[in-house]
């Protein structure tokens, strides 16, 4: 399995929650979609967001997907940082 995590120093307060959730729809209807979690330190506002998928043809399939998205309907915010880790389940 491989895990994509993405930081952002500083998620901003006005997201729209109907674009997060289709990010999120649109992430889980991927095949080989395994788990995903955001994180936010209520702090500071730093936020990961960790997403799990079988392989990395899971990945390119979710970039796709996620390019799909209507321009209004995306959130618009860019990670800092990405990065990808092999995962194992415990």
């Amino acid at each position: 399995m491989l895990a994509r995590v993405a930081t952002f120093h500083s998620l901003p307060q006005d997201l729209d929650d109907g674009a997060v959730d289709l990010l999120r729809d649109t992430i889980k209807a991927v095949p080989g979609y395994v788990a995903g979690f955001h994180l936010r330190d209520p702090r500071t506002s730093k936020a990961l967001s960790v997403t799990v998928f079988e392989d990395h043809a899971a990945v390119e399939r979710a970039r796709e997907a996620m390019s799909r998205r209507p321009d209004d309907r995306k959130v618009g915010i860019e990670p800092d940082d990405v990065e990808f880790f092999d995962a194992f389940a415990f």
